[in-house]
Parts: structure tokens; sequence; C-alpha cells
């Protein structure tokens, strides 16, 4: 189910509520056809979609069978990584062709979980190609290396971990450039990344930046409008008035804004 878009969760849950006992059978089975359509949707996009390969299907199997809660429990981790993290096969195919057609060579991730989508994106790099990844939990030090190690793609993964402002710094001082920035990673922090990343000239020339949950399961555009309570919104708001910057909002799954320079993107009137 499409369990990211707070309509169809809504609609489910209208369904399953008692208030339905008392509605028509006709207006029921409207209800229950209108959720199909929406569910066929999302499923045909994925089954229309090229399959990721046979490593990436392996860690999204071993990432939905992990037991986090017991990692948790066990004070492995300082909270319960929902399984949910781990992004679908529409962006991890999306992914990919952002980095053949723009020709990268330079990747960065801020957010790496368990591989998936760091993987995805080195599969389409050359041999030379490079994905530097973000990642603050440590339980992933001995788990996500070896998920990635699997494929001959895996050596082109770079983990770096440790807070993700604190790496942006790093990456800065060895004079990095990246050609495809992925961010997924604590929402409150996006603001503050892409500013580094700017700020700190981390994007290379005709470089784009993908900000994963954009729509934010809805929240971004559903709720209140403080940085608080809806940080996706903040920062959504905050790139679409900087005049710099130029963008646009994918409804892929939960949402990527692509993200480029106003100069780049802009033609020059003949």
């Amino acid at each position: 189910m499409a369990d990211y878009d707070p309509a169809v969760k809504e609609l489910a849950a209208l369904l399953e509520s008692p208030e339905m006992k008392d509605v028509k059978p006709e207006i029921r089975e409207k209800l229950e056809k209108i959720l199909d359509m929406c569910n066929k949707r999302h499923n045909y996009a994925e089954e229309i979609t090229t399959k990721h390969s046979d490593v990436l299907a392996q860690i999204t199997q071993e990432t939905m069978n992990h037991p986090w809660e017991e990692v948790f429990k066990a004070g492995k981790t300082s909270w319960i990584m929902p399984k949910r993290m781990i992004s679908g096969p529409l962006t991890s195919q999306f992914l990919k062709f952002i980095v053949s057609i723009t020709k990268a060579k330079q990747v960065l991730e801020i957010g790496m979980f368990t591989g998936y989508t760091a993987l995805s994106m080195a599969e389409a790099l050359p041999a030379d190609g490079v994905v530097i990844t973000c990642e603050l939990a440590d339980y992933l030090k001995g788990l996500t290396p070896e998920f990635v190690s699997r494929s001959p793609h895996g050596k082109k993964i770079k983990p770096y971990f440790g807070p993700a402002g604190e790496t942006l710094e790093t990456l800065t001082k060895e004079g990095r450039l990246f050609d495809v920035i992925f961010v997924d990673a604590d929402k409150p922090g996006y603001k503050g990344y892409v500013e580094t990343i700017l700020n700190n000239g981390l994007l290379a020339p005709n470089g784009i930046i993908l900000a994963d949950n954009a729509l934010y399961q809805g929240r971004a555009y559903m709720n209140p409008k403080t940085r608080e309570e809806n940080p996706m919104n903040d920062f959504n708001e905050y790139i679409a008035n900087r005049p710099d910057l130029r963008q646009v909002l994918l409804p892929i799954r939960d949402g990527i804004l692509a993200i480029r320079r106003t100069s780049e993107v802009e033609g020059q009137a003949v």
C-alpha cells in the first residue's frame, strides 16, 4: 500500500472504522474501489520500473527482516531504526537515472542506513567513480559495509561515520566537489546541510541536489508551518525562496525535491 500518502491512509482507516457499518453497501464499494485505484497506481509504477539488482533485493529483504527493536533494546542503537527508512525501487532507479544522465563521478549521500541507495547510485558510476555516504549510527559500521560488499560496485562506496555537519566540513577541507548529492537524513537538519553544501562550494558546476521525503507523508503541506512541527515545509520554502536556486518537487513515493543553481537552469534569450 502507498502508506506514505495521507489520503490513502485516511481512506484505509475509514473503511476499517465502526462508522462504516451504517454506510450503504454501494458507498462502501465505491470507497474500496478508490482505495484500490490508489494502490494499483503505486504498484503499477513499481511493476513497470526496471527491477533492482539481486544484491539490492537482498539488502531490502535483510533490512526488512533485521531485528531493529531488539538491537535498540540491547543498547546498540540510540533509537529504533524503522525498516521503512530504506528507499524503494522507484527511488533507487530514479537515482540511478540521474547519476547516469549527469555522467556523475562524485556522489555524496547524507544518510546511509543499510546502503540501498548508496549501492543503487554506485551501480551507475564508472569504475573510477565514488559515493561518499554519511552515517551517524555506529551500529551500521558492522552491517552496511558487509551488505554492499556483496556487489562489485560496493568498492565505490566510502562511508564517513559521525555527525553529517562535521563530515561536510571535512569534505570541504579535502576539496571535494560532488556532481550529485542525495539528502535522506534527519529532516530538521536538511536546511543546514544544504546551506553548508552551497556555502562551502561542495556542489560541482552543473551539479544537482536531491532531497528525499519532501512531501513528508503529507505533513509538508497539511500541518502548521513551523520549523519545529514541520521541518520539511520549512526546508521546501527556504529553497523556493532562494532566487539563486531552481527546484522541482517530484511526487515519487514520499517526494523528491530536485535543486539546481538558477544560472545552470535558465537559458539565455536569443
